[in-house]
């Protein structure tokens, strides 16, 4: 299992922002609710900007790549945690990049589904902005 979210410039840690700590909190809780063994599940980053400074990593083509060669890994669920609905790092990162690379590895790859406007989840979310308003 791996669960993903944006990298973002490493220079956010000597910032102190917490991004990358509440990304591992809610893989880790994530996990955890789903019976999930510590031990089969990883985080990774994906859709890392293409500057000259670094960026959080490793990216998921390189987890996957470690997975399949380092590990024996044959089939990879991916939870793009770090989103909450279809749009271009979702569909193009996973779905396509990530899914081709994959497969160059003899490795199953498939994502869960997103949020989007799932019933459930806009509830979820007007309230909190009701109560975030009140």
């Amino acid at each position: 299992m791996l669960f993903s979210a944006h990298s973002l410039p490493e220079r956010i840690r000597e910032l102190g922002d917490p991004y990358e700590k509440q990304l591992l909190e809610t893989s880790a809780a994530v996990a955890s609710a789903a019976g999930i063994a510590e031990s089969d599940w990883q985080f990774t980053w994906q859709s890392a900007g293409r500057t000259r400074e670094p960026w959080l990593g490793p990216d998921i083509l390189e987890t996957l790549d470690g997975l399949a060669k380092e590990d024996g890994i044959k089939a990879v669920l991916v939870a793009p945690v770090g989103f909450v609905s279809d749009h271009l790092e979702v569909l193009f990162d996973l779905d396509i990049e990530a899914k081709a690379a994959a497969g160059e590895l003899g490795v199953a790859l498939e994502r869960i589904a997103m949020l989007n406007r799932d019933p459930l989840y806009m509830e979820t979310l007007a309230e909190s902005v009701i109560e975030a308003t009140a």
